[in-house]
């Protein structure tokens, strides 16, 4: 049948295919403008989708690349060049002038030469410890606002406990010339050294802590006054730590002569706890029953022992313990130095709510420092505390120069511990140097703070360090440089730098002087000689037996220095050798870094080339199209204005 067409549709028409074609120009005119095939989703799905997969990549690409991996190399790149430089002070200044230590000793300007470039190497050698990668210190692990050493002196209460093993127990000569080093004109006369006097060498065994200038407190009278003569408090620990064995509820622990067995009641507690009791020398096997809170000398405590149980005693310097903190403690008196064994508990419930019993892992043997063994200052009679028989079982600290000594029988002791027994050693400090090891770095530590509302508070720092001491330190710092790619970007402090070597150092320096005090009171003796006043007179023998010894004294102190040099210099090459170790292991990850750039690099260009496939609009096809439409558009354009100009009735006549 037949349609009517009316001019109406006829324009109509004409005016939608003008519009179509316009708004093809419109597309083709966005997609020159923008570079873009697509400006919305809509206008093509498929490319959408894969741009947006292939953008996602692409910036993870450049974020690897042009962030993560550039600043990756920064911070590796410094803590290589720190590395090198403390390498080349170790060899260069510290390792020659302690050769230079055993030979440029005889004149007062040669020692302090070499003095003066020890101090200023370990100067150095911390400073560049304090190197930051933008404003973040790069030894200092996950506190990389800290710098490594402190930057001024301050007064700062601290509590630190070393861990150690007792391989680091080792031995110094001492040498025991009284007070020789003092003779001057002034007081030569009053200097003995006739009769009994007698210069000695000493082997000493002794734990170097980490800092000297220790904090003391003097005991006190009644009257708060100190005591006279001097003593002072023990405020520090010192012990080693023990796997603990255990059985149910019940855990075996002991001292050197007596072994416990602790069974805790879960049906009692948190009121007592029971020890199974056996004394070296003693046959019998006792049984203590103790309130929480209290120790076997309370009324409340009970001691038996046979079947059937009978009441029973023993000696009273064996004292039993059941904190309210739940521990549990076996203090000895009875032994010379004192010990106690001390172990943690933990009680929670089950769902059922009994009450479950936790021992600690391990219990710790502690060993106490009498007052009269606890010394301001290195004095004669501080070393003295622990050589002879009859101090074989002494153990002795000497807070300015944060030495532990131990007797013969002491050290032997140590020995016999089982290689990688962990000792501790806690102590406090709180004058503090410009050039020191932050030991939050390095230690479990204590430190006074304040709140944010300015109230005192201890900070704890390290505490998963009593824990586990493999980890100390080991606070490691990763980049992402690659999809499920990571590298560690950081050197730890304890890598590096050691509070030995600075204390080795500070060593030398003590030997030099040692050896220049007694060459100053042999130059004066010498001269008084010389000066022939005491000519034929008591007083001339007695400098003359004064020089002898002044002599005898110094040539012992060079052989001291001698040895103790060649033992530093192996100990120099050691720390050289941990120190390469550590360089030569942030080269590694550097050159890993670098061979990561380049495949990250190629990722960058292949990726980049994919986008641009997949989005880019091709300028040359669209001029063509362009131009294809707008000529359309025209004709278009001349064709619709043709058939406007015409209407229905044109056509009827």
């Amino acid at each position: 049948m037949a349609m009517r067409i009316t001019t109406k549709m006829m324009q109509n028409t004409s005016l939608r295919n003008l519009n179509i074609n316009k708004a093809l120009q419109e597309k083709l005119t966005n997609q020159m403008s923008t570079g873009k095939k697509i400006t919305r989703p809509s206008d093509d799905p498929v490319i959408a989708i894969r741009s947006l997969k292939l953008n996602f990549t692409l910036d993870k690409i450049d974020q690897y690349y042009e962030k993560n991996a550039s600043d990756a190399q920064s911070w590796l790149e410094l803590t290589d060049s720190a590395l090198s430089t403390v390498n080349k002070i170790l060899t260069n200044d510290i390792r020659n002038n302690i050769i230079s230590a055993k030979s440029s000793y005889e004149t007062v300007k040669d020692r302090e030469a070499v003095i003066t470039h020890l101090r200023k190497a370990m100067e150095e050698i911390y400073a560049t410890g304090n190197a930051d990668s933008g404003g973040r210190s790069i030894f200092t692990g996950y506190r990389t606002d800290m710098p490594l050493t402190l930057t001024a002196p301050k007064k700062e209460y601290n509590r630190i406990t070393e861990q150690f093993t007792n391989d680091t127990i080792d031995k110094v000569t001492f040498v025991d010339a009284g007070d020789i080093s003092t003779i001057n004109e002034g007081n030569f006369k009053d200097v003995d050294v006739e009769g009994d006097f007698e210069i000695s060498s000493n082997e000493i065994y002794r734990k170097r802590l980490a800092y000297g200038d220790l904090d003391l407190k003097k005991v006190l009278d009644a009257n708060g006054k100190p005591l006279d003569p001097v003593q002072y408090e023990s405020n520090i620990d010192i012990g080693y730590m023990s796997d603990a064995k255990f059985d149910g509820t019940g855990v075996k622990m002991s001292t050197t002569s007596v072994s416990a067995y602790v069974t805790v009641n879960a049906d009692k507690i948190p009121s007592e706890a029971v020890f199974t009791v056996n004394v070296a020398g003693d046959p019998n096997t006792y049984t203590v029953t103790i309130p929480k809170g209290k120790d076997s000398s309370d009324s409340n405590a009970t001691i038996t022992t046979g079947d059937p149980p009978v009441a029973a005693t023993w000696p009273a310097d064996i004292t039993f313990s059941y904190g309210d903190d739940g521990t549990i403690k076996i203090a000895n008196d009875n032994l010379e130095p004192k010990e106690t064994a001390t172990i943690g508990t933990n009680i929670t419930k089950d769902a059922k709510g009994k009450n479950v019993v936790e021992f600690d892992k391990k219990y710790e043997t502690s060993f106490t420092i009498e007052p009269g063994n606890i010394f301001a200052s290195g004095s004669n009679d501080a070393y003295r505390s622990v050589v002879g028989d009859a101090n074989t079982n002494k153990i002795s600290y000497i807070a300015e120069t944060g030495e532990i000594l131990f007797g013969e029988a002491i050290a032997e002791r140590f020995k016999h511990l089982p290689a990688d027994t962990e000792m501790r050693v806690s102590y406090e400090k709180s004058d503090w140097k410009k050039g020191d090891l932050d030991p939050v770095h390095y230690f479990y530590t204590e430190r006074e703070g304040k709140t944010a509302s300015g109230k005192d508070k201890i900070l704890v720092f390290n505490e998963n360090f009593l824990d586990d001491p493999s980890k100390n330190g080991k606070q490691i710092i990763e980049y992402d440089v690659g999809n499920n790619q990571t590298l560690q970007v950081n050197t730890t402090a304890d890598e590096a730098f050691t509070h030995a070597l600075g204390r080795d150092v500070e060593e030398v320096i003590s030997m030099l002087e040692e050896y220049g005090r007694y060459q100053s009171s042999l130059q004066e003796v010498e001269k008084l000689i010389e000066s022939e006043k005491y000519n034929g007179t008591d007083d001339e023998l007695k400098l003359t037996r004064q020089k002898e010894a002044l002599e005898e004294a110094m040539t012992r102190v060079l052989d001291k220095i001698t040895k103790r040099c060649d033992a530093l210099i192996e100990d120099c090459d050691g720390f050289f050798a941990k120190t390469q170790l550590a360089e030569t292991d942030c080269g590694a990850r550097l050159a890993r870094l670098k061979l990561t750039q380049n495949r990250l690099e190629m990722q960058q260009t292949n990726f980049g080339e994919l986008v641009s496939e997949n989005e880019d609009a091709d300028y040359t096809d669209l001029v063509i199209q362009l131009k294809s439409i707008e000529m359309t558009y025209q004709a278009a354009l001349s064709s619709i204005s043709y058939v406007m100009q015409t209407s229905l009735l044109d056509f009827i006549r």
